[in-house]
């Protein structure tokens, strides 16, 4: 009787600190959730070194970097972020393409276009294999004309869902801690326009980042509650995945018609991430880098719930 109680307590002892070891590996994954879009123009003008000094921690660089400086280069300023602590997603454009949006269903058919699916993914998949940390789904959507590609053979949500779920079957083979995220529109139940169902994708997805771009978005500057509520909806329809917002660090002039930005200065985008912190959602990312000055990040999540004077 005692050899069995002293097995049923170191029993319970190991599964405490499994479980105490996953919570561990969960919150090492995002010690850091502070985050920027970079484009890849833009690549060696970063100044990365004074971003992880700000409480940065993840850069999500667009593809096009490749094309602009060459492979060799780009992978040197990966390897460089790495060594400083940062996390480099590549960001790229699932439908879309040399400036058209793409279908992701055959209107003939009724049903996903699977060869495109495929290359996409391939694109994704390469970068895993060369170890690239994370993969950034932008332009996951359609351009607002989801329900004409609506069938009861195929529906436009699934096709967005179906695609999230075969990345993620993919790159996740190749290596389980790949981080995946994705831009999504920040209208709260928006599948009849653009065919995202964040409840769903977030099965599939690590992280959710809704474009919450308060200034200028439609034509008009949203009030607060507007980010509150975008935030707040998403992380309760999220399924799990951490729901990251994208603010931007730009105003619009509304009146020229270019609509032409005005970057914000250190403190005013600092007041807007203090309005993200307290909603529910878990992380920020700045859109983006060469508009704006970027704040002293560091400590920010501490702040939650603190006042913040207009």
């Amino acid at each position: 009787m005692k050899t069995m109680r002293t097995f049923a307590a170191l029993l319970l002892v190991a599964l405490l600190f499994a479980s105490c070891k996953t919570e561990e590996v969960a919150v090492e994954k995002f010690s850091n959730r502070n985050g920027v879009w970079l484009w890849g123009t833009h690549m060696k003008e970063a100044p990365v070194a004074e971003w992880k000094e700000k409480g940065i921690g993840h850069i999500l660089l667009n593809e096009a970097a490749f094309d602009r400086w060459g492979d060799e280069e780009v992978y040197t300023f990966i390897a460089d972020c790495e060594k400083l602590g940062l996390t480099v997603h590549i960001w790229f454009q699932c439908f879309y393409d040399n400036g058209k949006w793409v279908s992701p269903i055959d209107d003939e058919k009724k049903a996903i276009k699977q060869d495109f699916y495929d290359k996409v993914i391939a694109r994704a998949l390469g970068y895993v294999k060369k170890g690239i940390k994370g993969i950034h789904l932008d332009y996951i959507r359609y351009g607002g004309t989801a329900s004409k590609h609506d069938y009861p053979e195929c529906g436009a949500t699934y096709s967005i869902t179906e695609f999230c779920r075969q990345l993620n079957v993919a790159v996740k083979a190749e290596n389980k801690d790949v981080i995946l995220s994705a831009a999504l529109m920040p209208e709260i139940n928006s599948e009849h326009y653009y065919g995202q169902n964040p409840a769903q994708m977030g099965q599939w997805l690590d992280i959710l980042m809704p474009m919450v771009y308060r200034y200028g978005y439609g034509g008009e500057d949203k009030p607060l509650e507007w980010v509150n509520e975008a935030c707040n909806w998403f992380a309760a329809n999220s399924s799990g995945a951490e729901v990251w917002a994208g603010i931007q660090t730009y105003t619009l002039d509304l009146e020229q018609k270019e609509e032409a930005p005005i970057p914000l200065d250190a403190a005013g985008i600092l007041k807007d991430c203090k309005d993200i912190v307290n909603t529910d959602a878990c992380g920020i990312v700045l859109f983006r880098h060469g508009l704006g000055e970027f704040p002293d990040m560091n400590g920010l999540w501490e702040t939650k719930n603190d006042t913040v004077e207009e």
